[in-house]
């Protein structure tokens, strides 16, 4: 009986665990890109409060700005993406949403160039977020 309950308790907490994650300062993080603009809009924090939210928003993104443009070279691809996740966490910063809220503009692109490459599958979130940490330690000296 103990090894069903555990069985179904598994199967029912696997489907939780696979939707979101939580990172080490207790920030919710989405485990996909979203699936529409309504994702999108009906919880835009979600995508915001994160690295790996703007990550997943920029595939999408970028994703959506490669069919209306009809990019097929690789390159033009990556470079969608670093624009437009560049534009995203600038925009958050001028505008004092989300996790980029208080950086400077500079870090701010810094922070899109690597969310960019994060979304072309180029390196691992967690790699990214520790050179971003050890970034932003320069930036927090100064």
């Amino acid at each position: 009986m103990m090894k069903k309950f555990l069985m179904f308790f598994a199967f029912l907490i696997m489907p939780i665990m696979a939707f979101c994650q939580i990172d080490s300062t207790g920030v919710i993080e989405p485990g996909e890109p979203p699936s529409g603009w309504m994702d999108i809009i009906t919880n835009p924090y979600l995508w915001f409060a994160s690295f790996a939210g703007v990550s997943f928003l920029t595939a999408f993104i970028a994703a959506f700005f490669n069919g209306i443009l009809k990019l097929v070279k690789d390159f033009h691809k990556q470079l969608c993406a670093w624009v437009v996740a560049i534009v995203l966490l600038v925009v958050s910063d001028l505008v004092g949403f989300g996790y980029a809220k208080d950086f400077p503009i500079i870090l701010a692109v810094i922070h899109g160039f690597f969310a960019g490459l994060a979304s072309n599958g180029w390196f691992d979130i967690p790699t990214l977020k520790s050179i971003l940490k050890s970034i932003e330690a320069l930036f927090n000296k100064a």
